[in-house]
């Protein structure tokens, strides 16, 4: 049941982003709730009903996506957590997470789920040599992860403007 919710929600969110891309600045927030009030709402008195129950996140996700311009280039992050433990490694990684934009706020982290491993990665770097400097502040400043902490290879973010 989870993954077919899941599978709705990402076909909506295809569905939905060319009508949010071309919509400027200042009428982003209102047409993307206006944009599923308008799928929800009936047609006529025989037409089904949608109803979303969903997590607002996901409201604010399309609403960064639509307004986020970035490229992407082969790069590298820091991989501090990757874990299948069925119970707890979801809990884990948001955990981490947290931790890690506290300690380092100017740092993009990544949790990921890639079937059956929970992922925590940190960093846009655009060479190794980076990315390994990195780690080592990590390391310094978070000794408990030094035996997970590694380079890895990614597709990474090299502009992040807003329009």
């Amino acid at each position: 049941m989870k993954l077919k919710y899941f599978i709705f929600l990402l076909t909506c969110s295809f569905v939905l982003q060319p009508v949010f891309s071309q919509i400027d600045e200042s009428e982003k927030n209102n047409t993307l709730k206006s944009g599923f009030v308008k799928i929800s709402e009936k047609v006529d008195s025989k037409s089904g009903e949608v109803i979303f129950h969903q997590d607002k996140r996901i409201e604010s996700m399309m609403v960064e996506n639509v307004s986020t311009s970035a490229a992407f280039a082969n790069g590298f992050r820091v991989q501090v957590f990757s874990s299948n433990a069925h119970s707890a490694a979801k809990d884990q990684a948001f955990k981490l997470e947290q931790t890690l934009n506290e300690n380092f706020p100017d740092y993009k982290v990544y949790v990921t789920y890639s079937s059956p491993f929970w992922k925590v990665r940190i960093g846009d770097f655009l060479t190794q040599q980076d990315a390994r400097a990195f780690s080592d502040e990590l390391v310094k400043k978070m000794p408990n992860l030094r035996k997970e902490t590694y380079t890895v290879k990614d597709r990474v973010v090299v502009s992040d403007k807003k329009d």
